[in-house]
């Protein structure tokens, strides 16, 4: 997974940011800055607008098992399962955003990506091409722009009722992620960490999910 952001207004490495982030500070470090949203989504196999606002809108998902249900969403993230095993990374913390994104995407429109390895490669013996999943997320108030939303393959929203009007945009990350990395991990078969001992086993080679 990696975490992409559109013209920041702020230093996403700020302590602020850094604080923030937790655990998944390593996710701000490798993170990469795009002058347009267009140029963020330039290797996305299919990319995702996570909006409060679908109606109207072609593929519009109104919940995220509506998204994963979705075929070519679907196949895509099969090819990943197919593949991953129990190996570490993928969606674990923003997207398939894992939780990183949140730390500074106030700053921006901002993009995670998680990648699925297709089964072609570009010539004989070289790494398996990977095919990615982006979800854009957009700035904490304003949300994402229509154009930025119409860039976009598919729309996701997130179902609250009628209480309020959105969420924060850490918590829809966190939403969004947490039901991937289910799926994920149901895929794969991998144990989840029960205890302390199996957090720190984690880091290590032992099949406990990182």
């Amino acid at each position: 997974m990696d975490l992409r952001i559109v013209q920041p207004r702020c230093d996403h490495l700020a302590r602020s940011g850094r604080n923030g982030s937790k655990g998944s500070q390593f996710l701000l470090w490798q993170a990469q800055q795009h002058e347009s949203l267009e140029e963020a989504l330039q290797d996305a196999a299919i990319s995702v607008a996570c909006t409060r606002w679908v109606a109207g809108r072609a593929n519009a998902c109104r919940s995220v098992s509506e998204l994963l249900a979705a075929p070519e969403v679907a196949a895509l993230l099969a090819e990943g399962a197919a593949t991953a095993g129990c190996q570490g990374g993928g969606s674990t913390a923003s997207g398939e955003s894992s939780g990183s994104g949140s730390g500074s995407s106030s700053s921006g429109a901002s993009s995670s990506s998680s990648s699925s390895s297709s089964s072609s490669s570009s010539s004989a013996g070289a790494a398996p091409q990977r095919r990615k999943l982006v979800l854009v997320f957009g700035r904490e108030v304003e949300g994402l722009l229509d154009h930025e939303v119409d860039a976009c393959d598919y729309t996701l929203s997130i179902p609250i009722g009628r209480l309020q009007e959105s969420m924060s945009l850490s918590h829809a990350v966190s939403v969004v992620l947490s039901r991937l990395f289910e799926m994920r991990q149901q895929a794969s078969g991998c144990a989840l960490p029960q205890s302390l001992a199996d957090l720190a086993a984690g880091y290590e080679d032992t099949g406990v999910e990182r």
